[in-house]
């Protein structure tokens, strides 16, 4: 097997993008799309292995229809995705964790709200902006305190319906309106405010308490899962355990992190990588194919035209692995040549690899021949006058009454560099000596090689010999 560093250094980077991947999926809640999309999968690779020829043409023809679907699946995860990434360059200045100050108000506020059976919904700030998910609200910017927090979700003020947002020690604002779950499993028969919960936790890394006005219960929301609080010692060390995760009290350097956290999805992307690798871009034996590659014209000027072109195809013979020459259509092998800088007469075209379209996994070896001839003239279009010849004589008992041509006149390009321009043209000969009567023909042209007709009837044109009997001499 020959492994260079390039293919080391590719292994490496589609490792890590897979790991992106799997870890994404192991986040988001459509478990089930995943598991579909992890069946395909399977399936591709088995075609590639036992070289399914008709699956795998269907893979390729219905890819850009599944990645497009994927899109609209996990739109909302996917811009969540993008907006982790922004979040990298900022994790230097992240803040530690020494305690969450305000946690005693927070619990002992909370506590009271359940037992008084006062609905709430308190969402903790993670690394994650909350902003673009959150709609209405007042802003507030006050310290946290359980007297704040029972005026807040006491049924007479106004804003108790909404959500309660705090960054650190703050409450930077209430009577806000949070996104809905579509996840009905989860939620069941519950609320709307459980459902709110839920949805925040679906769309970013914040910690959302929620507290049942009808039983009392208090839940918590966080990664797109909602669980009951038996108590609020479990409550409190869920929120440790949430503020240690997001500003620990020892700051690890990101690259250290990457490398201690999730070993085995790592182990996983760094197989799956390698496999990829071996399927795709592994070339075990080349082999090489000769095929007839038509030649394609493109960008002549307006007014110019081809003449003399010889060489209709040429032999193209390519190398790579026997399993990219298997899913190659021969006929979307082309040879385009740019006619952008032609010049007037004879003269020979090169054709390179650059001129070829082929797929870039295959190496063009010989081009046979990698030269053509063609001859390239600028050309004007006038209008000339039919002449009809004739030859032979008629009959004695018939006289010529006259002919007529049908067009008179026939529209044709002419070379700008004839030494002489045609004024006429001329019919192929009519033999008079075969007319009996009054004949309507159809007659070719004699077209010469330095003129192209235009008109779509032509070469061929009606003419008609008009003929009367002689009259007998008198006294005779």
């Amino acid at each position: 097997m020959n492994l260079r560093i390039s293919d080391l250094f590719d292994i490496v980077l589609i490792s890590i993008f897979i790991y992106s991947i799997l870890l994404w999926f192991k986040r988001t809640a459509s478990r089930r799309v995943v598991i579909g999309i992890c069946l395909m999968s399977a399936v591709y690779f088995l075609a590639k292995v036992f070289d399914l020829t008709l699956t795998l043409l269907l893979f390729q023809t219905v890819f850009t229809v599944l990645l497009v679907a994927l899109v609209v699946v996990f739109q909302e995860e996917i811009r969540r995705g993008f907006e982790r990434i922004a979040l990298w360059g900022t994790f230097r200045g992240r803040r530690r964790y020494t305690g969450f100050q305000g946690a005693d108000a927070l619990i002992e506020g909370i506590s009271s709200l359940a037992s008084n059976r006062l609905g709430a919904l308190i969402v903790i700030k993670g690394k994650e902006t909350l902003d673009r998910h959150v709609q209405g609200g007042i802003p507030l910017y006050g310290r946290l305190s359980k007297p704040l927090l029972y005026s807040i979700f006491d049924p007479h003020s106004p804003g108790h319906d909404g959500a309660v947002l705090i960054d650190g020690d703050r409450i930077t604002k209430f009577g806000a309106h949070l996104p809905l779950s579509k996840t009905q499993a989860q939620v069941g028969t519950l609320g709307t405010r459980h459902t709110a919960a839920l949805g925040m936790s679906e769309c970013c890394d914040a910690f959302v308490i929620v507290v049942s006005e009808e039983t009392g219960t208090i839940r918590a929301a966080q990664d797109g899962r909602l669980a009951v609080m038996h108590s609020v010692a479990e409550l409190k060390g869920q929120l440790e355990c949430f503020y240690q995760e997001k500003f620990p009290h020892h700051v690890e350097p990101d690259w250290k992190l990457f490398i201690t956290q999730n070993g085995r999805i790592k182990v996983l992307s760094l197989f799956l990588a390698v496999m990829a690798w071996w399927m795709f871009a592994y070339r075990p034996e080349v082999v090489q194919r000769t095929f007839a590659v038509p030649i394609e014209y493109r960008n002549l000027p307006d007014g110019w035209v081809l003449e003399g072109v010889k060489t209709p195809e040429v032999m193209v013979t390519l190398s790579g692995s026997e399993r990219v020459f298997k899913l190659l259509n021969p006929s979307s092998l082309v040879a385009s040549l740019d006619l952008g800088k032609i010049r007037e007469g004879e003269q020979r075209l090169g054709i390179t690899e650059e001129d070829l379209r082929r797929p870039s996994t295959l190496k063009v070896y010989r081009i046979d021949p990698n030269l053509i001839e063609v001859e390239a003239h600028r050309m004007m279009v006038v209008k000339l006058p039919v002449e009809v010849q004739t030859q032979g004589q008629l009959p004695p008992h018939l006289e010529l009454k006259g002919v007529k041509v049908v067009p008179e006149t026939v529209r044709a390009m002419v070379r700008l560099s004839a030494p002489e321009r045609p004024e006429r043209i001329r019919t192929d000969p009519v033999d008079l000596g075969q007319v009996s009567q009054t004949s309507k023909l159809r007659v070719g042209l004699q077209v010469p090689r330095e003129i192209q007709l235009l008109d779509p009837e032509v070469p061929e044109v009606r003419v008609t010999v008009e003929v009367a009997e002689k009259k007998k001499e008198e006294g005779k």
